[in-house]
């Protein structure tokens, strides 16, 4: 597997840039050579700073990382695809895979794929899990994409203060801000849906309210794919209905549901959906906002 720190060595190169040139004032010498040699893991902002020193684009580094990696061992989306699709089985055969494996990146692991499973209807985390996130995310001081993924499949197994104070870490540590790169949207997209969901959870309304207008503000001024678009609508009607405009909050859950039917989403994603919303809505509202029978023939 084609380590990141390789291919950003490669891109250095081929750019005819110094270690010297591009650590300067980021990281030192010593750091970015064992960073590219696979030595050193690197923080998420620095690794924007060093692919800004060379004029490269987060979304061209990503796109030769894929080109260099069978996909099958980009772990995080892999992980992330079965787990939209509500594929317990695939999820499973990791865990099966990874509780073999020894390490704390290993452990970690194990937590983040039973903390899929359990959301998905398999419990399986447990208080010592729970601690041991706890114990990890008091202690770091670098979130790389890992504890990215890891923070927001964490939240509904944290109580709120944790959840919402290591999201705060997240503003304060510059991982997020109001003019974040275009081509990282998705993880900021996703880390604000999963607290949304969490603070609906804990009838928590008014925070969601505040995160999902923060959210649609942002969706003004950046170019958005339809799964985004979904998304938004979704979040939009879920806590627009919670908060008593029932019309208005199924008007924009089916919006999204049409949307996700209508760009041929997996079949899995919507059925996730449905018995999500079956917490909250009647068999009737149900019935309305997941008809598709007059979309048959578009």
């Amino acid at each position: 597997m084609t380590e990141i720190g390789e291919i950003y060595r490669d891109f250095r190169l081929g750019k005819h840039v110094t270690l010297k040139d591009a650590s300067s004032g980021i990281v030192s010498l010593a750091f970015l050579s064992r960073f590219e040699r696979g030595l050193y893991d690197i923080s998420f902002n620095h690794l924007l700073e060093l692919l800004d020193r060379i004029n490269v684009q987060l979304s061209e580094f990503e796109f030769m990382y894929n080109q260099r990696n069978d996909t099958t061992t980009d772990l995080l989306p892999t992980f992330q695809r079965a787990f939209q699709a509500g594929d317990t089985v695939t999820l499973k055969n990791h865990l099966l895979i990874w509780q073999r494996q020894q390490g704390n990146f290993a452990e970690l692991q194990v937590i983040q794929l039973k903390m899929m499973l359990t959301i998905l209807g398999n419990p399986l985390v447990s208080q010592t899990d729970i601690r041991t996130l706890e114990e990890h995310f008091n202690t770091i001081t670098n979130w790389t994409f890992f504890e990215l993924y890891l923070y927001g499949h964490s939240l509904q197994f944290f109580d709120k203060n944790m959840a919402v104070n290591l999201f705060k870490e997240l503003f304060k540590k510059g991982i997020f801000y109001d003019n974040f790169r275009s081509d990282s949207f998705s993880m900021l997209f996703y880390i604000h849906n999963n607290l949304i969901l969490y603070l609906i959870d804990q009838k928590d309304l008014a925070n969601a309210h505040i995160l999902v207008d923060s959210l649609s503000r942002y969706f003004e001024h950046h170019e958005r794919d339809y799964y985004h678009t979904a998304r938004l609508f979704n979040l939009q009607g879920l806590v627009t209905y919670l908060s008593g405009d029932h019309s208005l909050g199924l008007k924009l859950l089916r919006r999204a549901n049409v949307i996700t039917f209508l760009c041929n989403h997996r079949s899995g994603f919507l059925e996730n959906e449905h018995n999500y919303l079956t917490r909250f809505l009647s068999a009737g509202e149900l019935e309305t906002i997941f008809d598709f029978s007059n979309l048959e023939a578009l």
